[in-house]
C-alpha cells in the first residue's frame, strides 16, 4: 500500500542552502518505502539565485515544482502551499529552505502519521547544536514545543485547515508559535490545552544554519532577528487579545497589521534593557504600521 506525501520547501534567499537542502529531501524520499510523493518549492521573494538553483534541480525530476512567488512572507507562503500548491489532504511536510533532513525524516513523519493519526501536527526535532537545543528536544518530544525548520500537518489537520478556511496573517513572525497554539487548542481559544495534538518525532531530525558573530553580515542578521523576535512577540499579545474576543483561530484576519489595534504599551517587556530596548522600537513601528495593506504580488 503506498502512501501519500506531500513536501512544501518554504525559501527566501537561500542560494547557499537550498541545493543541500533539496538533495537531503531526496535522500529522504529514497529510503522511504512505498511513499509516493511531490515536492513544491516556494521560493518567495528572493533577490538571489535561489529560483535558478531550484528549477535546475527539479528539471529532470517528475513530482517536483520550483514555485516563485513575488512577495517576500513566510506565511503567506505557507497559505500558498495548501490551498494553491499541496493539494491534496494528505501527510503535508514544511521545511525550511535552509534546513538539511536527515535519511529518516520521511519515513519517520509516515511511521508517526500511522500510529497517530488523530494528532494534528508532528515537530521535527534539531540536530545542529545551540545554546538551547536540549531544552527544545525536550520539549518537542513531549509536545511542548514546534519547530519551524520541519513538521508535518496531518491529514485530519489539513482537512480541517481548509473546511475552516484557517490562514495565517500574511506579515505574522513566528508560524511555528502560532501553529501550535492553533493545534494544542483545536482551533479555539476556549477548548484550553489538549494533549495529544502535538506531537513530536526523534527520528524526524534536521541540520539548521546558525548565526555566528563572526562577520559583519552576520551581526546585521543577528539584530535583525533580535527586531523580528520582538514584533513577534507583540504579534502573539495582539492575537491573544484577539482571541479573547472572537475565540476562533479562523478568524484571524488575514494581515498581522489588522492586529495592531490591539497593542498596548504594556506588551513592552522589561526583563533586560536589550529587550526592553527591541520591544519599544518594535511597538513603534508596528504603530505605524497599522492599517497599512501590504504590497499585492505572488
Amino acid at each position: 500500500m503506498t502512501v501519500p506525501v506531500q513536501i512544501c520547501v518554504v525559501a527566501h534567499n537561500e542560494e547557499a542552502h537550498i541545493l543541500g537542502c533539496l538533495q537531503g529531501i531526496q535522500s529522504a524520499l529514497d529510503k522511504a518505502q512505498d511513499v509516493v510523493s511531490e515536492v513544491h518549492i516556494i521560493n518567495n521573494g528572493s533577490t538571489d539565485s535561489t529560483q535558478s538553483i531550484a528549477e535546475q534541480y527539479v528539471a529532470s525530476k517528475e513530482n517536483w515544482f520550483a514555485h516563485e512567488v513575488l512577495k517576500g512572507d513566510k506565511a503567506n507562503a505557507w497559505n500558498l502551499g495548501l490551498y494553491e500548491y499541496a493539494l491534496k489532504d494528505v501527510l503535508t511536510i514544511y521545511i525550511d529552505g535552509d534546513c538539511k533532513v536527515t535519511p529518516d525524516t520521511v519515513n519517520g513523519f509516515v511511521q508517526a502519521c500511522n500510529e497517530k493519526p488523530d494528532a494534528y501536527i508532528y515537530a521535527g526535532i534539531p540536530k545542529t547544536k545551540g545554546r538551547t537545543t536540549d531544552d527544545t528536544i525536550r520539549k518537542t518530544l513531549e509536545g511542548n514545543a514546534l519547530s519551524g525548520n520541519l513538521f508535518a500537518l496531518s491529514p485530519r489537520f489539513v482537512r480541517k485547515v481548509r473546511e475552516l478556511n484557517f490562514k495565517l496573517p500574511v506579515g505574522l513572525i513566528g508560524d511555528d508559535s502560532l501553529l501550535a497554539w492553533v493545534s494544542t487548542h483545536d482551533f479555539k481559544l476556549s477548548n484550553g490545552r489538549l494533549e495529544g495534538l502535538l506531537v513530536g518525532v526523534a527520528s524526524a531530525e534536521f541540520f539548521y544554519h546558525r548565526l555566528s558573530p563572526t562577520s559583519i553580515s552576520n551581526i546585521r542578521l543577528y539584530i535583525r532577528r533580535l527586531q523580528r523576535y520582538s514584533l513577534r512577540h507583540l504579534q502573539q499579545c495582539c492575537i491573544r487579545q484577539f482571541l479573547e474576543k472572537y475565540d476562533e483561530f479562523a478568524l484571524l484576519p488575514n494581515e498581522a497589521t489588522q492586529l495592531y489595534d490591539y497593542l498596548s504599551p504594556k506588551f513592552i517587556r522589561k526583563d533586560s534593557v536589550i529587550i526592553r530596548y527591541f520591544d519599544s522600537r518594535a511597538f513603534k513601528e508596528a504603530n505605524l504600521n497599522k492599517h497599512r495593506e501590504l504590497p499585492n504580488g505572488r
